[in-house]
């Protein structure tokens, strides 16, 4: 009888607190986590962030040998009006 009254005492009183505390350790670092990926990514937001008039050149092409140098415009096309 003695051993079912502490089986019964671990499993209604003991175990469920015993969860809550592994819970609330287990969503506490989850949200430190989280939170601190948020303060990165604002941090990372902020340093991309340019002022008013500021350009960004991503990508420059290379220049391909006497192709660029010598390039004196395009072709002459007449032009004609379609109605």
């Amino acid at each position: 009888m003695l051993k079912f009254i502490i089986i019964l005492a671990l499993i209604f009183y003991i175990l469920p607190k015993l969860i809550k505390w592994c819970l609330k350790g287990f969503i506490t670092t989850q949200v430190n986590k989280a939170q601190q990926d948020m303060r990165q990514q604002q941090k990372a937001y902020q340093s991309q962030q340019k002022r008013e008039g500021q350009i960004d050149v991503d990508y420059v092409p290379k220049k391909n040998g006497n192709k660029s140098e010598n390039f004196g415009g395009g072709e002459y096309v007449d032009y004609e009006e379609v109605k």
